[in-house]
């Protein structure tokens, strides 16, 4: 069933009401976005959202703990800790640290990787940059292939700046291809850090990183940062949690059953009905709406 014109007028004057950034930053202390705001250097922003974004998986109540304890490493200055990371040195630190599938070892690694790309491209957001810049390359020469008889100037390439998809790919390809030799004594990706650095190419919705990218691009409303000002939050992708599938399936914003990739595209479509150029504005504010386990009276009523 298809979401019709009058419910989606319905969803949004109930969303626009609850849109209330003053009101929802009382939330952020329930939210791995509090993280992030415990500093006020954007790079040390970005760094201990990344850091939060790709623990971020389970139990609130789990993983906190843990994301707490790895950042309360550094005495200092967050980015000054990660790009002065010694593997050999540094790594007890961490030995007895672990999180689900993630050893201490693999979160070390994650650290390491940072702090490669850091030295490397002198921030995240220089190395996401890049790898947008590289996706418009590989689009240029995938538009080359396109037979003469095709519009190559309106053509959409699975590869333009609107498929923020293959950015990911690229994005993740390049953190996981970095040798974590210094880390393991060899050039290792066990399933611990896989799950660290998660990928959209196998189809999954990739919640953690959408999630991250929401902080970094969106708009500064005292929950997002909007760091990240080269991006548009239009192309961005809903973070797909358990509550937000729960809602849009009750909605009809979704025909999918399972989680995935296209899951998280139509849904974000069906919001992009409601706010073209910030489709992820409502986010926040719904997710912690299905949190309190109010939302279907709340979105329900006066429908």
């Amino acid at each position: 069933m298809e979401i019709t014109d009058k419910k989606l007028a319905h969803i949004q004057r109930t969303l626009d009401r609850i849109y209330d950034p003053p009101l929802l930053r009382n939330l952020i202390k329930n939210d791995p976005v509090e993280f992030p705001h415990q500093y006020k250097d954007p790079i040390d922003i970005e760094i201990s959202g990344f850091i939060a974004s790709a623990l971020s998986f389970g139990r609130i109540g789990l993983f906190k703990p843990v994301i707490r304890k790895i950042l309360s490493l550094s005495n200092e200055r967050l980015f000054d800790y990660v790009i002065n990371f010694e593997p050999q040195k540094d790594r007890e630190y961490f030995d007895n640290l672990y999180y689900r599938m993630c050893k201490g070892v693999d979160i070390a690694c994650l650290i390491y990787i940072l702090r490669e790309v850091l030295r490397k491209h002198g921030s995240i957001r220089n190395l996401f940059y890049s790898c947008i810049n590289e996706n418009r390359k590989t689009e240029v020469a995938y538009k080359h292939t396109l037979p003469l008889t095709k519009d190559r100037g309106s053509f959409n390439s699975p590869f333009s700046d609107t498929n923020i998809r293959y950015v990911l790919n690229r994005f993740i390809e390049t953190l996981r291809e970095i040798d974590t030799t210094p880390v393991y004594g060899d050039n290792l990706h066990p399933r611990g850090l896989i799950q660290l650095l998660p990928s959209p190419v196998n189809g999954g919705p990739c919640k953690r990183l959408n999630m991250y990218l929401r902080w970094m691009v969106r708009p500064d409303d005292g929950i997002d940062f909007g760091l990240w000002d080269r991006i548009s939050p239009s192309i961005l992708i809903i973070p797909l949690d358990t509550h937000i599938i729960r809602i849009c399936k009750n909605l009809n914003m979704t025909t999918k059953k399972s989680p995935s990739w296209v899951m998280a595209e139509e849904i974000t479509e069906n919001f992009r009905l409601l706010s073209p150029e910030d489709p992820l504005k409502y986010d926040f504010a719904l997710c912690h709406l299905g949190v309190s386990g109010k939302w279907k009276e709340v979105l329900t009523d006066g429908a």
